[in-house]
């Protein structure tokens, strides 16, 4: 491998390893009883973050519910029916916004809007926010399996790219 061609590939490396770092990723964390616990996650997630004057806010985020992954393919397949993932196969976040690290969200999943409050963290350029969220609010009720069932009440994690604050649009400018 030519000189060249080596900085050309540590070139390449870098700004791969550099996206990498800046991956959407949602992770939920389902408790069971009586007792233990799994993670739903994906990394298809579209949409960024941004800083505002007074903190934080973030809208149009959607999540690709069909790519969510718990380890176990049984289980996946369980978690995907429960969240009527072939009928909504995408998840959002309408709008959010967030200041001192405490922060509100409209979502939309399954077909159902609803209000969750949360805590989030910047590091670095990365928004790492964090909130629990009821399944009863989606009229998800009475999940069990083999006499296990799934707690009501999830975490659910989320990291998104933070950018700065949104430009002011021409007609915000004149007003």
């Amino acid at each position: 491998m030519g000189n060249r061609t080596l900085f050309s590939f540590i070139i390449f490396s870098t700004l791969v390893a550099g996206q990498s770092a800046l991956a959407n990723n949602l992770q939920i964390d389902i408790g069971l009883s009586p007792a233990g616990s799994f993670k739903a996650e994906t990394k298809k997630v579209s949409g960024t973050a941004h800083r505002t004057a007074d903190g934080i806010e973030a809208e149009n985020v959607v999540i690709d519910m069909k790519s969510l992954t718990t380890g176990i393919t049984l289980r996946d397949k369980h978690t995907k029916e429960h969240l009527r993932v072939e009928k909504f196969p995408q998840a959002k976040l309408i709008k959010a916004s967030g200041k001192d690290g405490k922060g509100t969200a409209t979502l939309e999943v399954s077909g159902k809007k609803t209000e969750v409050t949360g805590t989030y963290v910047v590091e670095g350029n990365t928004l790492k926010a964090e909130f629990p969220m009821k399944l009863t609010d989606l009229d998800i009720k009475g999940v069990r399996y083999m006499a296990v069932g799934v707690k009501d009440e999830v975490k659910v994690r989320i990291e998104l790219p933070l950018s700065e604050a949104k430009r002011a649009t021409a007609s915000a400018k004149k007003k």
